[in-house]
């Protein structure tokens, strides 16, 4: 169980460190696929925006911390971080059942096919509105046999359970 002395430096640094991992995992996300080629599935994208919402609720926390009079920002914003964590793990925890099997995506998310030739109707493809994404079933990285879904689950479930437990225990803090 959370002491009251660390419920209240968690609530301090909250957003701060919201912002540390959600940019991480979004820039890592981002890594993978710009310096690793893995292109990401629709699913994918739905858990990077999860992040987004993490990152502009804390930045909010944080603005309105030095604009107002106190110092001290509400916890209101450190459960909302909670919530917006809450989101990316049953996103992230959703993508990996589906990498794994253990239920279907979303009708959006079928497999593209393999292209071995190349025709000049295909180039005038590229200019059709709508990209077709990799599947959402077909994992392209694990790390001990975790996906990037589920570490994404585990990660942002950690901090969910961390935000909620700190914000529903701690007082407001600056």
């Amino acid at each position: 169980m959370m002491t009251e002395l660390q419920s209240e430096y968690w609530l301090k640094r909250g957003p701060w460190l919201a912002i540390l991992l959600s940019a991480s995992l979004w820039i890592g996300a981002l890594g993978f696929q710009h310096i690793g080629g893995m292109q990401p599935c629709q699913m994918c994208y739905w858990q990077r925006h999860a992040h987004k919402v993490v990152l502009v609720i804390a930045l909010l926390a944080i603005l309105t911390c030095q604009l107002s009079k106190s110092g001290k920002w509400d916890r209101t914003f450190v459960i909302l971080i909670g919530l917006a964590f809450v989101v990316s793990f049953g996103l992230a925890f959703w993508h990996t059942g589906v990498e794994y099997k253990w239920w279907a995506g979303p009708k959006t998310c079928s497999a593209t096919s393999t292209i071995t030739e190349i025709t000049p109707a295909d180039i005038s493809k590229i200019f059709e509105p709508g990209v077709k994404l990799p599947s959402c079933s077909d994992a392209p990285w694990h790390l001990m046999g975790v996906s990037m879904a589920g570490y994404n689950a585990l990660i942002s479930a950690c901090a969910a359970i961390i935000s909620l437990g700190v914000a529903l225990r701690g007082k407001n803090h600056g």
